[in-house]
């Protein structure tokens, strides 16, 4: 019915042109439904120009190498695994790889087989010649939910009806133990009556029931490798534009701490926010991302677009007092965009800008009131009375960092450990490929892991880590998890020592992990490592415990000293 609906309106509205739907070529046929929204004329690209968007070679070098974090569905560790390992570099491959990574193909061993196959031409064989025929495309095995139905069809026998009602069994639709059985039970015979190997029956089926309903059909695939090709282009031509955006949306499969040390390992600069010049959400622009007010932990998209509103009617803010005045915001909002160096631009320490702020709080009693009155004469004598010249560290600007947005921009957190990261014995990931099948001692931060059981039942982990040079997967299998389990659930520094694995040199299969202890770490840099919370030893005085007329010039210089020593 909904076909017929949609052939009806397509003929008399003409919102299809049919003439599109041609038999399978060697370019891909794409058909359009609906209008570009992004054209040439208002972009200077057209990513819905398929042939230029697939034969682009640094799209092409990006997928080939796996360099895909922020990608749609291809920024997964295993997938960028599965791009390297197959060199994928065509929308087809990209299609087929989008759907081996599932949990049916990949499960049933024909992932692994599916790779092997296409990287070496002398093993694609076939359980039965038939097969040669029906799944000649896929090397013999089937990905797709249709190869189900045609090998189902072709060579064992079922009806077209009859395959398709095994594809909707398997993927959960009239799931039903009888009608499995019976399809079964036709399958073999079918198979017996064409005298087929009853081994190789057996194994077939147990291909097409290892799908159970986690395979895409090829359509599903082909839409999600077009949008993914679509933003690797992005990514490769507009990095800043590309990560900004995708930070914007939250993030996808990480958290934003790996895409904001993606884009500087990609050459981006990294800024601040900036009272000045930030809107609510991140900025990308000329390889430099900008980051947004959304990003502050507990700052209110209202005063997001109270400043961003204020400085596009009046200009720049020139001051903390002038900012103050102009867009009453609260007071805790404002000392967290100090202390994450939002107002830099103004030229003060971040320091003496928290003094200044307490000071104003504590004199004005009305935030709607005079602005003479706010800046009387014995303030401003207080003002210059307690300037210090003495300003964070580098350390405690970083704390400030990841406490106000969960990730550090002026440095990456190994940074700190130079004096092991420095050391000869320590591998780089970007050397990890010159040390293929070699023991190695490696150093990293967490990006994200993934816990996974055997066919045994046992557990295993994959502990995807990040250096200042790349990121790797450290492979922890059973026998050493039991040792270090409770270990992996910091976010590092660790220290890994395991084995360059020869066919993939991504991967470091773990023979031994530590996390560095407090006694490496400054005391106040780590705060509490089982909730990942940095905090300075000291966030200042605070509005309710500041008592103006108790505070001296001496005192209030030493008040905001504790990040500062």
């Amino acid at each position: 019915m909904f076909f017929t609906l949609l052939l009806s309106i397509t003929m008399t509205e003409n919102l299809i042109n049919l003439t599109e739907y041609t038999l399978p070529s060697k370019q891909p046929k794409i058909v359009h439904m609906y209008p570009n929204l992004f054209t040439k004329e208002n972009l200077g690209f057209d990513i819905f120009d398929y042939n230029f968007l697939f034969n682009d070679p640094e799209t092409l070098k990006l997928i080939r190498e796996g360099q895909t974090i922020g990608c749609f569905y291809i920024e997964s560790p295993g997938m960028r695994n599965l791009l390297k390992q197959l060199q994928v570099d065509t929308f087809e491959m990209l299609t087929a790889a989008s759907s081996i990574i599932r949990p049916g193909v990949a499960e049933s061993g024909m992932m692994q087989e599916f790779i092997a196959r296409h990287r070496d031409p002398s093993r694609r064989t076939y359980l039965v010649p038939e097969m040669e025929q029906v799944l000649g495309e896929t090397y013999g095995v089937m990905i797709y939910q249709e190869d189900v139905i045609k090998v189902a069809h072709y060579i064992g026998g079922l009806s077209l009806e009859e395959g398709d009602l095994l594809r909707r069994a398997m993927s959960g639709k009239m799931r039903s133990h009888n009608a499995m059985k019976i399809l079964e039970e036709k399958f073999y015979d079918s198979c017996r009556n064409k005298k087929i190997k009853e081994s190789a029956a057996k194994e077939i089926w147990r291909q097409i029931e290892s799908f159970a309903g986690y395979a895409f059909c090829k359509a599903h695939s082909a839409s999600f490798a077009l949008l993914s090709f679509q933003v690797a282009y992005l990514k490769a031509h507009y990095p800043a534009e590309f990560l900004a955006s995708v930070l914007s949306n939250s993030g996808g499969f990480y958290s934003a701490a790996v895409y904001i040390w993606e884009a500087k390992r990609l050459g981006l600069k990294v800024r601040l926010p900036s009272v000045n010049q930030s809107r609510f959400e991140y900025l990308g622009y000329h390889r430099t991302i900008l980051i947004g007010f959304m990003a502050v932990k507990n700052f209110t998209r209202e005063s997001a677009d109270n400043i961003t509103a204020e400085r596009e009617r009046n200009g720049r803010f020139t001051s903390l007092q002038d900012f103050l005045v102009r867009t009453n915001i609260k007071y805790e909002e404002t000392a967290m965009l100090i202390k994450c160096g939002a107002m830099d631009s103004f030229g003060e320490l971040r320091p003496n800008l928290l003094r200044l702020l307490d000071i104003y709080f504590a004199r004005l009693k009305n935030l709607y009131g005079s602005y003479n009155d706010l800046f009387a004469d014995d303030v401003i004598k207080l003002i210059e009375e307690i300037r210090i010249k003495r300003d964070y560290t580098i350390e405690e600007k970083c704390i400030a960092e990841y406490e106000t947005f969960n990730y550090m921009v002026s440095r990456h957190p190994l940074e700190f450990f130079t004096n092991l990261t420095d050391q000869r014995k320590i591998i780089k990931a970007a050397d990890m490929k010159n040390n293929k099948g070699k023991k190695v001692r490696m150093m990293g931060w967490y990006m994200t892991s993934k816990r996974i059981s055997t066919k045994k039942k046992e557990v295993m982990k994959f502990l995807s880590l990040e250096d200042l040079t790349g990121t790797f997967e450290a492979v922890i299998f059973p026998e050493t998890y039991t040792r270090v389990a409770e270990k992996t659930l910091s976010m590092g520094p660790y220290i890994v020592d395991g084995k360059v694995d020869a066919r993939d040199t991504n991967n470091l299969i773990v023979e031994n992990l530590e996390v560095l202890t407090s006694k490496s770490i400054k005391a106040e840099f780590r705060y509490d490592s089982a909730e990942d919370v940095y905090k300075p030893n000291d966030e200042g005085t605070g509005e309710v415990d500041f008592v103006m007329n108790q505070a001296t010039a001496e005192k209030m210089r030493t008040a905001y000293l504790g990040m500062a020593v």
